[in-house]
């Protein structure tokens, strides 16, 4: 089998998460590489976890059901990440329309930069 042709503004890219080799094609190699260091962080604080609580990965979890319960985990984070984006949002909707009713809807009336004696 041959390699696919990249689809055009794509490279390449080889990634391995959890001993597994991908070929992906991607036009921002620097995302995806970001990408997969939260994926491997997200399974070192699960193994991690697995560690504490029982002393390793429970035997009866198969591999799907570890990548589904990683995906859980970052699915999680995104949507907390989410709402308190919408929160902060929010903050700052209420705070310019409190500064925005602090603003009168009529200028005052112009003031003189000289006295009208021409000091």
């Amino acid at each position: 089998m041959k390699p696919p042709v990249p689809l055009p503004g794509t490279q390449p890219v080889t990634v391995t998460v959890q001993g597994r080799t991908l070929q992906i094609q991607t036009s921002q190699p620097e995302t995806l590489e970001a990408a997969l260091r939260i994926l491997e962080g997200t399974f070192q604080d699960m193994d991690s976890q697995c560690q504490l609580r029982w002393g390793s990965v429970p035997k009866d979890l198969d591999t799907p059901s570890w990548y589904l319960l990683g995906a859980l985990n970052l699915a999680h984070r995104v949507a907390r990440l989410e709402q308190e984006a919408n929160q902060h949002t929010q903050n700052l909707e209420q705070t310019l329309s409190k500064l925005l009713s602090d603003v009168p809807d009529e200028p005052s009336a112009p003031v003189p930069l000289l006295d009208e004696d021409g000091d």
